[in-house]
């Protein structure tokens, strides 16, 4: 640089050399899932990264300008081994073709004969798999639901590592949350509570069931729906669960599989 005394400049361009010869990315070890709660504004969009594998649930809004927040997120030519597009709302797939055209997908998923804008493999109940010592299983929806509304067609994801517990949502409502109830798995480290915080999810009895030690609302700033409603954030709190809102808060990042949790 130009002002700096030979001596300086040689000991700066050898130091950065020595550093180009050694850093190395960090790495995320087995049996550990990084979750990012991106902040989307009104919609989803929900990053997690293991040891070898990225992928997506949700692809977060497109707004009425054409605007969808996932073409800023990353450089072009990103690759995700899989996308999970919870149903058809615009808030959860409106980045859908933002992620086709910029993005190599590996694997679509979705709800069962509904339509997201690209082919999908059906996101059923009990479909699982394991990768990364970092297990994955779809809890809804069921093949004969076709008669249910789109919100409760959700796909409804559950995520294990080291013990920790995540479950996301979507937008599925209390019929899908009592039909959980039977299988409810505890316990669980963190919730991304389900329609946003809006009161056709997060019933009394799921939140005194699962009783999550983090609920996460994945709502935009003084969106039009009121979401986080008040009513569930309260019961939440007497749940004694740790609140998070991406609207106050921005976006979210957590290790799973990490204790304590961070």
């Amino acid at each position: 640089m130009p002002g700096l005394a030979r001596s300086v400049r040689v000991w700066a361009s050898l130091s950065l050399i020595a550093l180009a010869l050694t850093w190395q990315p960090s790495t995320i070890p087995p049996g550990r899932v990084v979750v990012t709660v991106h902040d989307v504004g009104q919609g989803q969009l929900v990053e997690l990264r293991s040891a070898t594998q990225r992928m997506l649930f949700d692809t977060g809004p497109r707004y009425g300008s054409g605007f969808a927040p996932a073409a800023t997120l990353w450089p072009p030519g990103r690759r995700f081994d899989d996308v999970i597009v919870s149903h058809s709302d615009r808030d959860h797939a409106g980045g859908v073709a933002t992620l086709r055209d910029m993005h190599h997908v590996g694997r679509w998923w979705g709800p069962p004969n509904m339509a997201v804008g690209v082919a999908t493999h059906a996101c059923r109940q009990g479909v699982a798999w394991r990768r990364d010592e970092v297990s994955y299983r779809f809890l809804s929806p069921r093949s004969g639901d076709s008669a249910l509304s789109d919100n409760d067609r959700s796909c409804v994801l559950s995520v294990t590592a080291g013990g920790q517990r995540l479950l996301i949502m979507g937008d599925a409502g209390t019929t899908i949350e009592r039909r959980l109830l039977r299988d409810a798995e505890r316990p669980l480290t963190v919730l991304i509570a389900g329609h946003h915080g809006s009161r056709t999810s997060s019933s009394p009895a799921f939140v005194a069931r699962v009783r999550p030690r983090h609920v996460i609302f994945s709502a935009g700033r003084d969106n039009a729906h009121g979401h986080p409603h008040p009513e569930v954030v309260r019961r939440f709190r007497r749940a004694g669960s740790c609140l998070w809102n991406t609207a106050v808060d921005g976006a979210l990042r957590f290790t799973l599989g990490e204790a304590p949790l961070r």
